[in-house]
């Protein structure tokens, strides 16, 4: 289960905590859209994030390139270990670039 924290300002936060798979497709769009609103980006915080599996990487792929495409993009920082591992097996920085990670190295 993902549970989602929203720390507001210019550039928000949605600090991730939990599992993100498929179940946590809703969750996750419902605390980007909110943090979305009048913002010009959104972080995504996965710190906290235990576990990923490739649902949970699609969901993220997806909802990055939509937010590009609607002009308020997010940014990744702070990969856990589990995140890491599986974003960098699954390519993830190829297909939604390396603006997504700005002070990551995948």
């Amino acid at each position: 289960m993902l549970r989602t924290t929203i720390a507001p300002g210019p550039a928000p936060t949605v600090f991730l905590a939990g599992e993100m798979d498929l179940d946590c497709a809703d969750t996750l769009r419902e605390a980007v859209a909110e943090a979305a609103r009048g913002a010009q980006t959104v972080v995504l915080d996965f710190a906290d994030v235990k576990f990923i599996d490739s649902s949970g990487t699609g969901i993220f792929v997806r909802l990055s390139l939509d937010m590009k495409s609607q002009g308020t993009p997010l940014a990744a920082r702070n990969l856990s270990p589990a995140v890491k591992g599986v974003f960098d097996m699954l390519r993830v920085r190829e297909l939604v670039g390396d603006d997504v990670f700005p002070d990551q190295s995948l």
